[in-house]
């Protein structure tokens, strides 16, 4: 959105092209263009979709003579880019992460490298969000490094996601710690360690509260059963809560923000809770690590490693007041000069005013 609300700032023309879904209503409400892109199956693998959704971008791209696209995740990466290639439509391609199909060898991911090699070819400028995947794609030949650029995340908006927010809202914190881990209750983000680790805390600390924000992606193989989920709520192990459009009331109410994924582009949600202040624990992992400065604005742990999550965030319940705020102080400081969307908004204007 801040993206979208800069660019047209600086006198460029935007349209936003997407799948409809609950958002749409919200860029309505911004004065932001909407075209519906009906042909997008998020984890189909059907090539004649495929080919369809091809031919559908490009027929859009050339009917709003668009000059440049910027393309967010795998399929508008790839078939956007081939679609731009065949409407004379400059690319910038941004990799937000390599999941479920990078994180396992298959016959899926070979062909996803064969397609995005195919594709990269023809992109204008193709651009990471840690260091990791830039250079997994070099390795694997996926992309030209004098295309290739590191950009931190897509921008968080630091007034937006600013701890003052909380004095706005009703405050239900107790005195107990309580740690919130936001995200699609998925494997690969690392759900299993986190209740295997509150699991561990509550032997040393029962009165510690384990929130969940998210749903079930039911179109994701690394998807949680809904069964597993209703038992670890019948349990007491987790408070949960389903998706929410706006994160902030639940981070307020949290002393420590918690994703122990297995691999990101740039976590967002760490991001967010940083803005507001918050303490945030994450792995070691790609773009994970890249968020967090290691007992200075959070704590990282080892990926896919419960012990080391649960350790963790005894540290952290152990430390003082002072040295809480502290961390969440410094985290702060890092949200604005390092993630900011002033800050990732220009260098996105300055590469589309170059192309």
């Amino acid at each position: 959105m801040e993206l979208i609300k800069a660019l047209k700032k600086a006198g460029h023309h935007v349209v936003a092209i997407a799948p409809k879904d609950n958002y749409v209503d919200l860029l309505s409400e911004n004065d932001i263009e909407f075209i519906e892109l009906k042909k997008l199956a998020r984890k189909g693998t059907n090539p004649i979709n495929d080919l369809l959704l091809v031919n559908e971008l490009r027929k859009i791209y050339k009917r709003n003579n668009l000059d440049a696209v910027l393309q967010y995740t795998i399929k508008p990466n790839i078939y956007g880019t081939l679609a731009a290639s065949l409407s004379n439509t400059k690319t910038i391609c941004t990799v937000t992460g390599l999941g479920y199909t990078f994180l396992n060898k298959n016959l899926t991911s070979k062909i996803a490298h064969q397609l995005y090699r195919f594709a990269f070819k023809k992109a204008d400028k193709i651009l990471f969000q840690n260091t990791d995947d830039l250079q997994t794609f070099l390795d694997f030949n996926l992309a030209e490094k004098s295309k290739c650029g590191i950009i931190h995340g897509s921008g968080i908006d630091v007034e937006k996601f600013h701890p003052d927010f909380c004095k706005t809202i009703e405050n239900t914190k107790s005195e107990n710690t309580r740690f919130l881990m936001i995200g699609r209750l998925l494997k690969d983000k690392g759900i299993f360690e986190y209740i295997e680790a509150a699991q561990f805390v509550k032997q040393q600390f029962p009165k510690t509260e384990f929130h969940v924000l998210g749903e079930i992606d039911t179109q994701n193989p690394s998807a949680i059963k809904k069964e597993e989920l209703e038992n670890w709520i019948k349990n007491d192990i987790i408070i949960y809560n389903e998706h929410a459009k706006d994160t902030r009331p639940f981070i307020c109410n949290a002393d420590c923000v918690v994703l122990p994924s297995y691999r990101e582009g740039m976590p967002r949600v760490i991001l967010e809770g940083m803005a507001m202040a918050k303490p945030c624990i994450t792995t070691d992992a790609p773009g994970c690590k890249d968020s967090v400065i290691d007992g200075d604005s959070g704590f990282i742990c080892k990926t896919a490693d419960s012990q080391s999550l649960a350790n963790a965030m005894q540290t952290f319940i152990l430390l003082s007041k002072d040295d809480k705020v502290k961390l969440g102080i410094n985290a702060r400081k890092r949200a604005e000069n390092v993630f900011s969307s002033i800050y990732i908004n220009d260098i996105y204007l300055h590469i589309t005013e170059n192309l």
